[in-house]
């Protein structure tokens, strides 16, 4: 059994999706640690230029797996080659984003092999044994797992817990066609049409900056003012605490937090945001957060690299001028 580890790749229109390249940095990390390689799979049609983009950024061979029962996402259509692949290449660790898509055909794949996946990992240790952290218990508690059966073994990673900005570029990784044989026959779902979730649809996992309010600034039009106009000067993405899309001021796509998403941001401003742990377990991994907060002693300041004690109503006003102002200079 070799030490190499394979990620499972998810693409959209033609680009490999952040959750992957987040797998495909912790899969370098875990490489480097067992003496292996880090290689890839890619499957569906007509996507050799994905397979090219993840060879460029950090995988050492990329498998690219083409047919037309792939070109629409199925878990049959998924498994079977992959329980192949993974058959044939030995590898020790599988990995995936915990997308809902790896949430359908990840365990499929594994219990071919009598295997569990060790899912939604937030963090991991790499010693004699590799580690994986769980939250659970909505973040309250931090299960450490071992998963100590053979190999393969299987985990999927929590959306923005592991930076893919450390990936490199222009790695030059190889290609491999791998050759797929499916029929019609194996395949039991079919896909009848694809319709899109509207514009309305937030990944805030892409976002670079992202402005968040909570309930403290106390009702819909105030949010909109004060968190719609900062993320609008700094070209920001909206997000919001769970009160928030509970008072219907913004849809459940905004939410960030363990019932929400998982986000990592070079900056993160929180609003009247006390800092709940459901809320800080989704954006603790934010490289830069700015809190405005009239309590000083709320939690989110724990969190904070800078922290603000004031009325966001007279502090956040101040802050649109000043950013305005240099902006015009």
């Amino acid at each position: 059994m070799s030490k190499d580890v394979l990620v499972v790749v998810e693409h959209e229109d033609g680009k490999a999706r952040r959750a992957s390249l987040e797998a495909l940095a912790l899969a370098r990390r875990m490489a480097e640690h067992l003496g292996g390689r880090v290689c890839a799979a890619v499957l569906g049609q007509g996507v050799e230029a994905v397979a090219n983009e993840v060879a460029g950024r950090g995988a050492d061979e990329v498998f690219l797996l083409e047919h037309e029962l792939l070109a629409t996402y199925t878990p049959d259509a998924y498994r079977l080659p992959l329980v192949e692949l993974v058959k044939d290449g030995g590898f020790e660790w599988v990995l995936a984003g915990n997308t809902y898509q790896a949430q359908d055909f990840l365990p499929l794949v594994a219990i071919a092999f009598g295997a569990p996946v060790v899912s939604d990992v937030v963090d991991v240790e790499l010693g004699d044994q590799v580690v994986f952290h769980r939250g659970v218990f909505n973040g309250k508690l931090v299960a450490k797992t071992v998963d100590e059966g053979p190999a393969p073994r299987f985990a999927s990673l929590q959306s923005g817990a592991f930076p893919a900005d450390e990936l490199p570029e222009g790695h030059g990784g190889t290609v491999t066609r791998k050759d797929v044989a499916l029929s019609p026959e194996q395949v039991r779902r079919k896909v009848l049409e694809v319709l899109s979730a509207g514009d309305q649809a937030v990944d805030l996992t892409a976002a670079e900056i992202i402005v968040s309010g909570g309930r403290g600034l106390g009702d819909k039009e105030t949010f909109e003012s004060l968190v719609g106009g900062l993320a609008r000067v700094l070209g920001a993405a909206v997000g919001a605490s769970r009160p928030v899309v509970d008072n219907e001021w913004l849809p459940h796509e905004h939410q960030v937090g363990s019932s929400g998403q998982t986000v990592q941001p070079k900056l993160y401003v929180a609003l009247a945001i006390s800092g709940a742990i459901q809320h800080v377990i989704g954006m603790r991994g934010s490289q830069v957060v700015v809190a405005v907060n009239r309590d000083k002693d709320a939690p989110i300041f724990n969190e904070a690299t800078y922290g603000i004690v004031g009325d966001v109503k007279e502090v956040v006003p101040a802050l649109i001028q000043a950013i305005e102002e240099a902006k015009a200079q």
